[in-house]
């Protein structure tokens, strides 16, 4: 699991300049140093995630990040490859499954020793495109000219929307990869449903269940990614979504003869409102 910590919240007219200071302090406190990777902690689809390099960084993130909710510092995983885990497991099961995996590939351009990063964007057939979401992130760059055959990666947070590839990876769903989940899913109290978001170096490591850190964790409100590939059919897409409701619901089920409450639909309305809200104020995504 990628160490972190959660960053004090802002006080609205509090100096983000100090409140970066100290909470850089109680970073270093704990182990850890810049660079860092700031998320929140309520959010989806990788909104608001930046990665804070310097101390600037940090206090302009406070700035733009809404006073008085939390965030979190978390070690920097920079390794290429990230994929998504999706596991289940019933509580009356003493083993689980990997229902999904999908592998995530990051959005580069290519430098020509002449052209600027903003028309390289713009030409690319995948970034061109979706120019509306990289060239607000790399403003502060747009005129700076890659050498010939300088690779620049365009998007680091690994969410479909923001961006990034999504490719089916189930041929790469092993036993060894299935221990290790259940495993870390026991070390979960009361986890039998979710997303695993990892970063690694090597696709065999993970195969055999190791070499990988844990970047995120998602519940309920997860999906299988891999159905945002594009060779996945729309009737694919809802097979697999609908395997993971089953198992939501079947796993439900089980907890509530457990003696477990569910939680009232409005207040997940009220929660997902909540989020969005949120959303829509937090820092532009790096």
């Amino acid at each position: 699991l990628a160490r972190w910590m959660q960053a004090p919240p802002r006080q609205p007219q509090e100096d983000p300049k100090l409140r970066a200071a100290e909470t850089l302090k109680a970073l270093n406190a704990q182990g850890l140093c810049l660079p860092i990777v700031a998320k929140p902690d309520q959010g989806m689809r990788g909104a608001g995630v930046r990665v804070i390099r310097k101390l600037e960084d940090l206090a302009n993130y406070y700035a733009t990040f809404p006073a008085k909710e939390p965030f979190i510092l978390q070690e920097l995983i920079d390794e290429e490859g990230e994929a998504g885990v999706f596991y289940v497991r019933k509580p009356s099961e003493q083993k689980g499954r990997i229902i999904s995996l999908t592998l995530k590939y990051f959005p580069y351009v290519t430098g020509d020793g002449t052209s600027t990063l903003k028309e390289l964007i713009e030409r690319d057939p995948r970034a061109g495109p979706l120019k509306h979401i990289y060239l607000p992130r790399h403003a502060h760059r747009l005129d700076m000219v890659l050498a010939a055959g300088q690779p620049f990666r365009i998007a680091f947070a690994g969410s479909h929307s923001r961006g990034t590839i999504f490719r089916n990876g189930a041929p790469h769903i092993t036993e060894a990869m299935t221990q290790a989940f259940d495993t870390i899913s026991r070390d979960i109290r009361e986890f039998y449903f979710g997303r695993f978001d990892i970063r690694f170096a090597d696709i065999e490591e993970v195969r055999q269940g190791r070499g990988f850190k844990i970047i995120e964790v998602n519940g309920a409100g997860a999906e299988a990614t891999h159905i945002w590939d594009r060779n996945t059919t729309l009737s694919e897409a809802y097979r697999a979504l609908m395997q993971q409701y089953k198992a939501m619901w079947s796993i439900g089920r089980e907890n509530q003869l457990r003696g477990y409450v569910p939680v009232k639909l409005i207040d997940i309305l009220a929660a997902n409102e909540r989020e969005r809200g949120l959303a829509e104020r937090y820092p532009i995504t790096e």
